[in-house]
């Protein structure tokens, strides 16, 4: 019953995030707008206390590269750290990836989720990204609320040559040294309104200092060609964004969807090289706890599925027996050809209760305008910058 009303003023607030409705003093709309003016006031606070020393900022021995955005859900955080991370590795370091582990067990300690190996913790223990992450087996993953604490097990255990930290942007407790921003092309500040009116965590005013570089993430392919950065109303948001940041570097990624997995019905073990046009035609049910659903519903569609209906769930939703039933339930009646989910979602899930279905498991690839000069000013920037004055 609780859970049920939660859920319900979860998707309101969702709804007005995107869609704010006419002035009236009285709304629900108003209210959550009054919060976010509250909301805002405590940010300008609390980063007026570390300008001016009263809350302290600590350094590693070691270079800091922060992945992070000023909205809240939905820019591809995870996927860029992974990338980042597998860059390094690539050109010979050895990074450490530290997360929070939002809504796992061990949010409020520190703990090694993985060596870079073996995989110690499950998805409900250490959080859902932090577990993805470490499912690469590319490079350690250490999960902490405090980063800095995280941050001092990563150099005990590890010996890293560069730490990397997912969702630290605003994370001021720890000194960074290159500090990189995702922004959607499409909505890079949403609709502008901080929590809970809207998605920003800080306006971009207050973060100017702090932004070494901004990726534009799920731009559209044509923005690869730099003369078609004007025209269109996302175009422009963007645009506006780098001019006003004329000194800060920017570049231009796509989300390219994927099969990662596919479990056909009857079967324990997924297909290996499983394509995506194997999914092109096929009827499919989907479902999904993210940020943005319809996100993920887009991509699906950019395979050439036909979606049959979409289950949307809350963002990083812990999946229990009655959710399951629903999904197979609405899956049978439709008589569908599979189920489509993410990669987030999947590892919380018990494969066990899809055995009788076909089930794709759907990630994403990056794909960058010129992933060299990114990662030429990684690589150039990474043990650090001149600290601008009151600025972590």
């Amino acid at each position: 019953m609780i859970k049920a009303w939660l859920d319900r003023i979860e998707k309101r607030v969702l709804q007005t995030m995107e869609n704010p409705g006419p002035f009236s003093p009285c709304s629900f709309d108003q209210v959550l707008a009054g919060c976010a003016s509250l909301y805002k006031a405590c940010v300008r606070l609390r980063y007026a206390m570390y300008g001016t020393g009263f809350l302290k900022s600590r350094r590693l021995d070691c270079p800091v590269i922060s992945i992070g955005n000023l909205a809240v859900g939905g820019s591809g955080k995870t996927p860029m750290a992974i990338w980042v991370a597998r860059m390094l590795v690539e050109n010979g370091l050895r990074p450490v990836v530290i997360s929070r582990g939002y809504r796992g067990a061990l949010e409020k300690e520190a703990a090694v989720v993985s060596d870079g190996r073996q995989v110690f913790l499950d998805a409900k223990t250490c959080g859902d990204e932090p577990y993805m992450m470490a499912m690469e087996k590319a490079f350690p993953v250490v999960v902490g609320k405090d980063r800095y604490k995280a941050g001092l097990m990563a150099l005990e255990t590890f010996a890293p040559d560069v730490i990397i930290l997912d969702d630290g942007f605003q994370h001021l407790k720890l000194r960074r040294d290159l500090n990189l921003v995702l922004l959607g092309y499409r909505q890079p500040l949403g609709n502008g309104r901080m929590l809970p009116a809207g998605r920003l965590r800080e306006t971009l005013g207050m973060a100017k200092n702090r932004i070494d570089a901004i990726v534009f993430t799920r731009s559209p392919p044509d923005v690869f060609q730099l003369d078609t950065f004007h025209g269109s109303e996302s175009q422009s948001a963007a645009n506006d964004i780098s001019e006003k940041l004329p000194s800060v570097p920017v570049f231009f990624c796509t989300h390219e969807p994927f099969v990662a997995q596919l479990f056909p019905a009857g079967s324990d073990n997924d297909t290996k090289n499983s394509q995506s046009w194997m999914l092109k035609g096929k009827r499919a049910v989907l479902f999904s706890g993210l940020a943005r659903n319809a996100v993920f519903a887009h991509s699906v569609r950019d395979l050439g599925v036909n979606i049959c209906d979409h289950l949307e769930f809350c963002d990083h939703c812990r999946y229990n027996g009655p959710d399951f039933k629903r999904i197979l339930d609405r899956a049978r009646a439709l008589n569908v050809d599979l189920i489509l989910t993410t990669r987030k979602d999947w590892v919380k899930v018990n494969p066990a209760c899809f055995r009788d279905v076909t089930v794709a498991v759907i990630d994403i690839r990056l794909r960058f305008s010129n992933s060299q000069d990114l990662e030429k000013f990684i690589l150039d920037n990474r043990f650090g910058r001149p600290q601008r004055q009151g600025c972590p």
